[in-house]
């Protein structure tokens, strides 16, 4: 499931649960594209997540590029502090801001 919500001007957050994977990966992509039309940042909650492949790391990464090209940043929110294997594969997580908490996610977008 996936859910949206304006956070204030240029920042959408969109949380999102259950497991990301190829069979259901579009119904993410669908998500952040449409977040990205009306906001700048965004902030991505995974806290809820309890799977992820290598397809929902794609389209995590590729959300981050567009904003990048957008003067933006997705801002990823993690349920543990130590961001799970697929995060540190080859050095995601250098890629992608990885926060514990909405609150902090928020706060690194500022």
């Amino acid at each position: 499931m996936i859910t949206t919500e304006a956070l204030g001007p240029g920042t959408t957050l969109v949380a999102v649960a259950g497991e990301v994977t190829f069979s259901n990966v579009s119904a993410l992509d669908r998500a952040l594209t449409t977040a990205q039309t009306d906001a700048t940042n965004l902030v991505v909650d995974l806290t809820d997540v309890t799977f992820i492949d290598s397809s929902g790391l794609s389209s995590l990464i590729t959300a981050s590029a567009r904003a990048r090209d957008r003067a933006g940043t997705v801002a990823l929110v993690l349920a543990v502090d130590e961001p799970p294997s697929i995060f540190r594969f080859r050095g995601v997580d250098r890629l992608l801001a990885l926060y514990g908490s909405r609150e902090a996610a928020l706060a690194g977008l500022s």
